[in-house]
């Protein structure tokens, strides 16, 4: 993926959720939405794959590696305080409002 930042040939999708913000956002929303609700394995699979894919361009283009995100797990999971975890509602009406926008 670090290689698709740097030689992404125009007009690629790759190329496209790189260069523009909104896209990436948009479809990060949209496929974490359909895993959340996805039932069957194989569409389960089919859908992580996909947030996978957008959360990789996404950090890809912060400059974040995989490498960082399992860094920040490891010390999150020596945390001795926690959050209690509970869903953001302001997070969830603003996916909802990405998800409901009409091209």
């Amino acid at each position: 993926m670090n290689e698709r930042l740097k030689s992404a040939p125009e007009g690629s999708y790759t190329k496209r959720l790189f260069d523009d913000d909104d896209l990436l956002r948009d479809k990060l929303v949209e496929e974490a939405q359909e895993l959340s609700e996805a039932t069957e394995p194989s569409d389960v699979a089919g859908e992580l794959a996909d947030v996978l894919y957008f959360a990789m361009a996404r950090a890809v283009k912060a400059g974040v590696s995989i490498d960082d995100a399992v860094a920040e797990l490891d010390r999150r999971t020596r945390k001795v305080t926690r959050r209690k975890g509970d869903s953001k509602a302001f997070r969830i009406a603003a996916g909802n409002e990405i998800l409901n926008k009409k091209d």
